[in-house]
């Protein structure tokens, strides 16, 4: 298959070239030495991930999370996993489950009563 382009260092979010689609090809080659080319690209019809594409996604996400974890959230740390993640991942799902791993953080902060809402001060 195809070339994999190389993730940009400690950006999260960051769409990284996959085989969901090539979303934004300058995106993708910014930081190697390619000339910039204008590209023709196929319209390619998305289906659902199989229940293997599925598998790895997941695997791939949990591999990160825990990376995460045990780097008390330090994501320069966990960069290898993060490029494996999104490039096993549909983007929308990345996105989703970026957003799913904050709110989980928040709830655990809250429900453990560590939260403080920012610019908040103590007032008597």
């Amino acid at each position: 298959g195809g070339g994999v382009a190389p993730c940009a260092a400690g950006t999260r979010g960051f769409p990284c070239c996959s085989p969901w689609g090539w979303a934004d090809v300058n995106q993708c080659l910014k930081g190697t030495r390619h000339l910039q080319f204008y590209f023709i690209l196929p319209v390619i019809k998305m289906s659902a991930p199989s229940m293997e594409e599925r598998k790895a996604c997941w695997g791939a996400r949990d591999e990160y999370w825990k990376c995460l974890d045990e780097n008390m959230e330090d994501a320069s740390r966990c960069q290898k996993l993060r490029c494996s993640f999104e490039s096993r991942c549909p983007q929308q799902w990345v996105k989703y489950f970026d957003k799913r791993r904050d709110f989980l953080k928040y709830k655990e902060q809250l429900e453990a009563g560590e939260y403080q809402p920012p610019g908040t001060t103590e007032k008597s």
